[in-house]
């Protein structure tokens, strides 16, 4: 088996080039930002395998191995959270951090670093959202407009609506209505079965006497 360093001839022609191979080398250990692909979801992390491989002296390309247990990004502000949960396959880019994080990540709090590593591939941490498929799913918020494409919405808890609102597929409601303003419907209205623009009335007397309840 023939196996290819990673200098070429150029690098040992003298001390300079030498030098420069060796400053090469500390800075390809630095790992900074790389485009990843989604291999394992696990919770509130990902696994992940860089998508640019790594070129040999030879010019030969050598693929990475997997980056484990990497916390995923969620748009948080205190208990509140915007939440896009990754799926394997998902390309995004993970960015590797100065120092050890394995101590802040396990105690959610400042800590010293464990090691000295420096840049290391184990402390890194995934944007999503690169290089992906047409979506089918969304929230689209532009000035003055906020749209949302979904097969399902659910909405737990009080709901309060404030200006214009369209809604374009059917709506299911499990609790109370309230409305401040007059409620207009194109179609029909039903209530307890009974259909309000063609249902009739019983036991109607002429006179100041009052119809009976729907029938």
């Amino acid at each position: 088996m023939t196996i290819t360093g990673q200098s070429s001839v150029r690098d040992t022609q003298n001390d300079a080039s030498l030098i420069e191979f060796i400053a090469r080398k500390v800075m390809n250990g630095m790992a900074t930002t790389a485009l990843v692909r989604i291999v394992a979801v696990n919770g509130d992390t990902v696994d992940v395998e860089p998508l640019v491989h790594q070129i040999d002296g030879a010019g030969v390309a050598v693929p990475h191995g997997t980056i484990h247990n990497l916390p995923f990004f969620t748009l948080r502000a205190g208990p509140a959270a915007i939440r896009a949960v990754p799926v394997v396959g998902d390309i995004g880019m993970a960015s590797f951090c100065h120092s050890d994080t394995s101590s802040v990540r396990a105690t959610k709090d400042a800590a010293p670093p464990p090691s000295r590593r420096r840049f290391d591939w184990a402390d890194g941490l995934y944007l999503g959202g690169f290089l992906g498929p047409t979506a089918t799913t969304w929230i689209d918020v532009q000035d003055g407009q906020v749209e949302v494409k979904a097969t399902t919405i659910k909405l737990t808890g009080a709901v309060e609506i404030a200006g214009d609102t369209q809604i374009t597929g059917s709506l299911t409601v499990s609790e109370d209505i309230t409305s401040s303003g007059a409620i207009t419907a194109t179609g029909e209205v039903t209530g307890n079965g009974k259909a309000l623009s063609t249902h009739t009335h019983g036991g109607v007397t002429a006179g100041t006497a009052t119809t009976g309840p729907p029938s």
